[in-house]
Formats: C-alpha cells, sequence, structure tokens
C-alpha cells in the first residue's frame, strides 16, 4: 500500500525527519567554518541534553504558605548547563541564530528553511516574554540576571550595575522556591525549540559531510576533552 507522508507540523521535528535526505546547495562554496559551528551547535545541544541539569527532577509543594516538598538542581549543575545556554542566547555568541543562518544558506529545500526559523522565532519569544509563573522579568532578564548580577559567569558588578540591582531586586523578593522553578523551568522550555532544530540540522549535516565529502569539523568534543 502507498503509504502518503504526514503533513509537515510546526514544532513537530518528526515531520521534517520523515523527508528524504536534503541536497547540499553549491557544494563549493561549504567553508571549514561551516562545518565547526554546525558540529558545536550540535555538541553544545548534547551537552546541555545529557547533562544532570537537564534530567534533574524540578517540583515543589506547597501547603497554604508552607513548603512540603521540593527538588531542584544544585549549582553545580546548573552552572554546567548554563554556560552552554549562555551560547544560545548571548548576543556576542547567537549560537542558535549562526546555525541556523548556515543551514538555512546552504540546504536546498523550499520546506526545511521556514521550519527551523519558526523555532527561532519561538525561542526568541519564549527567551523575551515574562518567565514562567513569574511576571516580574522576562527569561532573558532573569538569565542575565543569575549570570551576570550575581556573579556567576563574571566577577561581582560594581554596586549601582543594573544587573546587580536587578538581580537583587528579583531574589530578594520572591521565595526562593518560586524562583528556582521559574529559572530552571523557562530555560527548559528554551531547550526544547533548540533540541527541536538540533535534531533538523544534524541528520542533514552529517550526510552532507558523507555525500559532499565536506572537511571534517576541527574540533575538540568536550565530553573527550579532559580523558586521556
Amino acid at each position: 500500500m502507498n503509504m502518503q507522508p504526514r503533513a509537515i507540523i510546526r514544532g513537530n521535528p518528526q515531520s521534517i525527519l520523515q523527508l528524504s535526505k536534503a541536497p547540499l546547495r553549491n557544494p563549493p562554496d561549504w567553508t571549514q567554518m561551516d562545518s565547526d559551528i554546525l558540529a558545536h551547535f550540535a555538541q553544545v545541544n548534547s551537552q546541555i541534553q545529557n547533562s544532570r541539569w537537564f534530567k534533574s527532577e524540578i517540583r515543589y509543594k506547597m501547603q497554604d504558605e508552607k513548603l512540603l516538598d521540593y527538588s531542584f538542581p544544585d549549582i553545580e549543575d546548573f552552572v554546567f548547563a548554563a554556560v552552554y545556554i549562555r551560547q544560545l542566547i548571548a548576543e556576542n555568541d547567537s549560537l542558535l541564530d549562526d546555525a541556523i543562518k548556515r543551514y538555512c544558506q546552504h540546504v536546498d529545500c523550499p520546506i526545511r528553511p521556514s521550519w527551523v526559523r519558526y523555532e527561532l522565532m519561538a525561542f526568541n519569544a519564549t527567551l523575551n516574554q515574562c518567565a514562567l509563573n513569574l511576571p516580574v522579568c522576562t527569561v532573558r532578564e532573569l538569565f542575565d540576571a543569575f549570570m551576570y548580577g550575581a556573579g556567576l559567569l563574571h566577577k561581582i558588578p560594581k554596586v549601582g550595575n543594573h544587573r546587580r540591582v536587578r538581580f537583587l531586586e528579583i531574589y530578594d523578593n520572591q521565595p526562593k522556591q518560586k524562583l528556582f522553578y521559574s529559572l530552571n523551568m523557562s530555560l527548559k522550555l528554551l531547550m526544547n525549540h533548540v533540541n527541536r532544530v538540533s535534531a533538523v540540522i544534524y541528520r542533514d549535516y552529517s550526510n552532507w559531510l558523507q555525500d559532499y565529502e565536506l572537511p571534517s569539523p576541527d574540533t575538540r568534543w568536550h565530553d573527550q576533552l579532559f580523558k586521556i
């Protein structure tokens, strides 16, 4: 029986992955940096998805005003993942945007670019909307408050620095269980978009490396970086 392909659905990577592999447009235009960026993007997504932070249970239970039970990632697990998440978010890195632009430039398909660009749009919308169950700040603002205002990534900002002020406003005025739930769950929602994009890009990219004999990525894989 001749099976008709399912409809292409935004937000559903399986609807894209059902398509046959996409050809590469103008293989001579491919560069070493294209290989490196797409490989690094896949690596960053994999490091986050396989991290203890991503696999951590995030929950809390209240009875009236009393906290009965909770589960959140610890600081080491959060910082490990946050360093990678920052590469996807920070304006001077914009890894997700860079990977999608390179993919769309090279993929010879009328459907895939629209699909991954929709995920990028949804990612940015989530990043710039109010954090989950925490209407006092956006997801980006909350992430930046912890990474920079709290001094997790760089040294503590000067007194009066806007990121330091904003971190203290948020941290000192919100119930901690609500704050930690919002921070971690909002970032997991962001990573849903990244994971969907990575699944689509990586399949075509890995096929292109073989089919067109493109330069292999000149990277040192992080999961092996400190192994002898």
